[in-house]
C-alpha cells in the first residue's frame, strides 16, 4: 500500500489542483501560439518548393517549344 507523505487540507488542495489546471492551460495555449509559425513556415517552404518545381518544368517545356520552332521554321533554316 503507497504510504501519502504529504498531507493537504481539502481548500489547499483544490487551489494546488485549480493552479495546475490554469498553469496547464497557459502552457498549452503557448505551445499553440508557439507552433502556429512554425507551421505557417513550413507551410511557405513547401509552397515555395513546388512553385520552383513548376516554374523549372516550365521553363524546360518552353526552350523545348522554342527548340521545335527553329528546326521548323523557315527562317532559320539555312
Amino acid at each position: 500500500m503507497v504510504k501519502f507523505f504529504l498531507q493537504l487540507p481539502p481548500v489547499q488542495a483544490t487551489a494546488l489542483l485549480i493552479c495546475s489546471a490554469v498553469g496547464a492551460l497557459v502552457m498549452i495555449a503557448a505551445c499553440v501560439v508557439t507552433l502556429v509559425p512554425v507551421v505557417f513556415g513550413l507551410g511557405l517552404l513547401g509552397a515555395s518548393l513546388v512553385v520552383t518545381l513548376l516554374l523549372g518544368w516550365g521553363a524546360v517545356e518552353a526552350m523545348a517549344a522554342l527548340e521545335r520552332w527553329f528546326e521548323t521554321d523557315a527562317r532559320f533554316q539555312r
